[in-house]
């Protein structure tokens, strides 16, 4: 069993480094082959984007406007904290706004179902899938519905809770569906990866997707070192630049909701010894994060992306940490939510989530919203 582990480890770390690394490779390697499967992708998408866009293939719409958070790059960009940005912004603005998610590996992905009304939360994350959970516990008073077909989520969100905007997670590839506004998120440290579609590079989707973008949001823009590079086909569409500010939701010992709408500073971790543990498409950046707020991380433990934790995953964290004495166990909301009831922990464990900041603040932002807003009802 551990020589199949140790042979997937490896064979997952030479894929990473194969759609993560340079553009150019040797003619005869695996990189090429790749590659031609990628421009056999990238034809099909395009055609497909083409038929959609010429009413070949037709959209369906719900009675009400719809705003897109998504991306064209495979992986985490942010999608998350900025839905809950988003859906937040509509709300203090005495929006009725729902939250329409997939739910990607839940129980009920096929059929759907609401996760929340925005008082009650109704499914946990083997039925809902994890993102959704996570939105419906920052989301107080705005409904969450899941559901693998987008649209009859979006008609169920005006049905029963009489929604003003849809908040789609996820949705820029999800053409079935019309929207009034795409928010196209890009990691400002590398917006299009190494400028290859999938399997050879990182990309769901051609650049000149972004030519249907309403706006684009630079993510992790943390540093003013961060160069953020010059796309083609954006150089009208507005764009704005953020950073991932890492917070505590739950410091030790800490239990209810209110940590979830007071959060502690990152900073608070400094000093202390810890096992950290994540299922994330990426948990190195994670990790990083902890460190540069000062955490010292004595063990690292990783997850695949959406990860069903079992009681022998929590228990193999549990004996890790014992064996090193670590001061505290550090993983992320995403993770806690699926097994939040979990208590058998042999010391405090304390769970980060990251929020969106806009630089030089958010002012421009609110007012595209404000004005998209206006436009929309006034129609």
């Amino acid at each position: 069993m551990k020589r199949l582990r140790f042979l997937m480890e490896r064979i997952r770390n030479r894929m990473i480094g194969i759609i993560e690394g340079p553009a150019r490779a040797p003619f005869f390697s695996v990189e090429t082959f790749l590659l031609v499967i990628s421009k056999v992708y990238g034809g099909v998408l395009c055609l497909r984007r083409h038929l959609y866009t010429r009413g070949v293939l037709s959209s369906a719409s719900v009675p009400c406007p719809v705003i897109s958070i998504g991306n064209v790059v495979a992986g985490g960009a942010g999608k998350t904290p900025m839905t809950v940005f988003v859906a937040r912004l509509l709300r203090d603005r005495g929006i009725r706004v729902a939250v329409v998610s997939r739910g990607y590996r839940g129980k009920m992905e096929a059929r759907g179902g609401v996760v929340s009304d925005g008082r009650t939360i109704y499914m946990g994350p083997d039925d809902a899938g994890d993102e959704p959970c996570l939105l419906a516990r920052l989301l107080p008073g705005v409904p969450v519905i899941m559901g693998r077909n987008r649209h009859r989520s979006g008609q169920l969100a005006v049905d029963r809770f009489d929604a003003q905007v849809v908040v789609l997670d996820d949705g820029f590839q999800h053409l079935r569906l019309r929207r009034s506004m795409d928010l196209v998120l890009l990691d400002g440290r590398s917006p299009l990866g190494n400028g290859h579609l999938l399997p050879r590079g990182v990309l769901r989707e051609p650049p000149s997707a972004l030519r249907s973008a309403g706006a684009i949001v630079y993510t992790r823009c943390n540093h003013p070192s961060v160069s953020v590079p010059r796309i083609h086909f954006t150089g009208k569409i507005p764009s704005f630049y953020t950073t991932h500010r890492p917070v505590v939701r739950y410091p030790p010992g800490a239990k209810g909701d209110v940590f979830i709408r007071h959060c502690a500073d990152i900073r608070t971790l400094r000093g202390k010894r810890a096992l950290a543990f994540a299922g994330l498409s990426n948990t190195a950046q994670f990790f990083e994060s902890l460190e540069r707020a000062g955490c010292i991380l004595d063990q690292r433990i990783s997850f695949a992306d959406h990860h069903p934790y079992s009681l022998a995953d929590l228990g193999r964290v549990a004996r890790a940490a014992g064996k090193i004495h670590a001061d505290i166990l550090v993983t992320t909301l995403k993770d806690f939510v699926k097994f939040e009831y979990h208590d058998q922990w042999p010391m405090p464990l304390v769970v980060v989530d990251v929020e969106i900041q806009f630089s030089g603040g958010d002012i421009s932002f609110r007012k595209l919203i404000d004005r998209w807003a206006v436009k929309i009802f006034n129609a």
